[in-house]
């Protein structure tokens, strides 16, 4: 089975993910475990406090220098992303195709957590899809259940013009598992990542996620999960040919 995991922070030293090299390759080693075949490195970047050019730059050579402590070892392979946070705007700002994931179209998106979201945040969402030509891919969108605005988020997803993803953290933690599963039945979820940070606080737990979702929805949705992820992972290998 091919798994590819689209939100990850497993790149040494570039935010608040892996400390250094052998934090990275413990958390590659930890994916392999969970049969994850490919992984999205998706460093934070926040518009109004970084830099694009000198983050740009601190990633690839970050991602490089893992690139170079990972040769010929059974990894899984490493693509490069970016987590964009949110900024008003953002749906007519043509700099950010430059933060696509891994040569595709498709944008990991973070939205703020601690603020409604409001019309103008949906508006601009749909313009990333309409006037950029991109496809946002929603973060952790259970972390939003009780944001202002939410259901219209959720009504913005089912008419197309974002997808989502879930963390497999939230699948397994009790507060979060019921909005979880009906995320998922509700046909809102896309994709499940594991937006692992470091070994111990913040682990990948894509295994025991996907099996949490086959034993409580069916594994038919559980399925549903990974044939999006080998799908997604089928572009960024066309892509990167």
């Amino acid at each position: 089975m091919a798994f590819l995991d689209i939100h990850s922070h497993i790149l040494p030293q570039v935010d608040d993910g892996a400390k250094d090299i052998e934090t990275s390759i413990k958390l590659l080693e930890m994916l392999k475990e969970q049969s994850v075949t490919d992984v999205i490195a998706t460093p934070h970047f926040y518009p109004d406090e970084d830099n694009a050019e000198e983050f740009i730059d601190t990633v690839e050579n970050a991602y490089n220098n893992l690139k170079k402590e990972t040769l010929g070892k059974d990894l899984p392979n490493v693509y490069l992303g970016c987590e964009l946070r949110y900024f008003n705007g953002i749906g007519k700002s043509e700099t950010i195709k430059q933060f696509t994931i891994a040569g595709t179209n498709y944008l990991l998106l973070e939205l703020p957590y601690d603020e409604p979201i409001k019309d103008f945040v949906l508006q601009d969402i749909i313009d990333i899809n309409e006037r950029l030509g991109l496809i946002p891919i929603l973060a952790h969108i259970e972390r939003y259940g009780k944001v202002k605005g939410y259901k219209k988020l959720l009504k913005l997803i089912s008419n197309g013009d974002a997808v989502a993803h879930i963390n497999a953290g939230g699948v397994i933690n009790k507060e979060t598992t019921r909005l979880c599963e009906k995320l998922i039945k509700g046909g809102y979820v896309s994709f499940l990542a594991s937006d692992t940070h470091s070994v111990h606080n913040r682990p990948p737990y894509i295994k025991a996620a996907l099996d949490m979702i086959a034993d409580r929805l069916g594994r038919s949705a559980a399925n549903r999960l990974i044939i999006k992820s080998n799908a997604l992972l089928e572009e960024i290998e066309a892509a990167n040919e």
